[in-house]
């Protein structure tokens, strides 16, 4: 038996640890008028490799209790990594402390009573309890190739299992679980100047198809030898499904403005975010759809936001058209909007809602991304981005570079490797010149608490400012 299979906790065993702990934070918060317990625990690990070795094998518990109390209209949350009786007790001391202290909140709500929630089946224990001895066995296929072809291969191989239980002092119980992981690899084949890079995510680890991984890495590191320079302009591009994962998590926060929620009502409503008064506009391609769905087959985490509100699909983008916004019981009381859709961060929020489980469509038939590099007749394959930064948060501006394989496309094929290049570029302006596109796929992990589903692309007149000398 493994590590992982031995840490396990059965469901039953966390729901009478919640139980415990609400009953200790609750004879210890007499004084106040409401008690909010969230208990979240997590086991994953991570089997690192490179340069043709195993590497590492990293295994992690972890557990956090956030207590929030009321007390008059006032609130506070504490939280701890400690479940032990007496550092609860003085946990639930700290959130009373602060609570006396705070003034009263003019959006005060009571507690949120017991609610309903469609069940999600989002747990899968092969995950979990995979033998390393197999999960060895899906790296090793990569070292192998990498080794018959003179290459290095590096990466990480991880699994995840996380465990959320709410309970309030007015009968409201929620509770989810669930597996995710992901496969990263990067072949190498001249120190660092010749990769390629793939990448694979799951929630079931039977759904991995390791060897196509390291085939896809294979290629694109065998393709980017001798790589060119291109000059600096605006070019037609294919973005490979993984390659923007980080890029897309801008388009629904303000990053200079604290990663404040731009697609949620609060910062809506007081004018902070670039959305404010766009309502029924168009602010893209009329091909283009966004939606928060958390019932998504492909998607993560529970069905309730953080005070355990069921979650709602909102039509965000439709046809390019502002069409909504993700809304709180707060948002929806402070404003005499229609009913919540269950966007709320824990509470206290400063910031206001945000979606969590967004979903990026192009409408017309889906390619692969393979179709899409066919149809273009010049322009540039980017296999991935990093170092993407906000320039300019009203038109969504963003900088950063391609790394791991950009390629010169000529006639619907790969005539050479190019040099890595920045880009500057509005995300507005981008998905509203998107041609085509492939069949939305999960991200590697939750970035900025949002899981987003996106496709590849093809499109038209993507702006790159320079080229780099490596």
């Amino acid at each position: 038996m493994d590590m992982a299979q031995k840490m396990m906790q059965p469901d039953s065993l966390l729901k009478e640890r919640a139980h415990e702990l609400f009953r200790t934070v609750k004879d210890a918060a007499r004084e106040a008028d409401g008690i909010e317990i969230t208990l979240t625990t997590g086991q994953s690990e991570n089997l690192r490799f490179g340069n043709n070795e195993l590497g590492q094998s990293q295994f992690g518990k972890s557990r956090n209790l956030s207590i929030r109390l009321t007390l008059d209209k006032r609130q506070a949350r504490a939280t701890t990594g400690r479940l032990e009786k007496s550092l609860v007790e003085k946990t639930v001391e700290k959130a009373l402390s602060q609570a006396r202290t705070s003034p009263q909140d003019p959006d005060h709500l009571p507690m949120l009573e017991a609610q309903r929630y469609h069940g999600l089946d989002r747990y899968h224990e092969r995950t979990l309890t995979e033998p390393a001895e197999q999960k060895a066995a899906h790296i090793g296929f990569a070292i192998d190739l990498a080794r018959k072809n003179g290459l290095l291969a590096s990466g990480v191989l991880g699994t995840n299992v996380g465990n959320v239980w709410i309970l309030n002092s007015v009968g409201l119980e929620a509770n989810y679980k669930g597996t995710n992981g992901f496969y990263s690899l990067t072949m190498d084949a001249d120190n660092g100047n010749q990769t390629g890079y793939a990448l694979s995510t799951f929630a079931d680890i039977r759904e991995l198809d390791a060897g196509k991984v390291a085939e896809t890495a294979l290629e694109r590191a065998r393709l980017n030898k001798n790589q060119g320079e291109t000059l600096p302009g605006k070019y037609d591009v294919v973005v490979d499904p993984y390659a923007w994962s980080e890029t897309l998590f801008f388009l629904t926060v303000s990053a200079t403005a604290g990663y404040a929620p731009d697609f949620g009502m609060r910062q809506y409503k007081e004018g902070r975010s670039y959305l404010s008064g766009r309502l029924g506009e168009k602010i893209m391609g009329d091909n283009i759809s966004i939606e928060d769905d958390a019932y998504h087959p492909l998607q993560t985490g529970p069905s309730f936001d953080g005070e355990g509100y069921p979650k709602s699909p909102v039509s965000l983008v439709e046809n390019g058209e502002l069409r909504g916004l993700a809304s709180s019981r707060i948002s929806a009381h402070r404003y005499n909007d229609a009913k919540p859709t269950g966007h709320e961060l824990q509470l206290p929020n400063p910031l206001g809602e945000t979606p969590t489980n967004l979903v990026v469509r192009a409408k017309g038939p889906t390619k692969t991304v393979e179709k899409l590099v066919g149809e273009l007749d010049k322009g540039i394959l980017i296999t991935r981005l990093w170092y993407v930064r906000e320039v300019e948060p009203r038109t969504k501006t963003l900088t950063g570079m391609t790394r791991d394989g950009t390629f010169l496309v000529e006639n619907g094929e790969i005539k050479k490797p190019l040099r890595n290049l920045r880009f500057n570029q509005s995300l507005l302006e981008l998905f509203s010149n998107i041609e085509s596109a492939s069949e939305p796929i999960r991200n590697t992990t939750d970035f900025g608490g949002a899981t987003i589903l996106q496709p590849g692309i093809l499109a038209r007149g993507f702006n790159f400012t320079s080229a780099s000398v490596f």
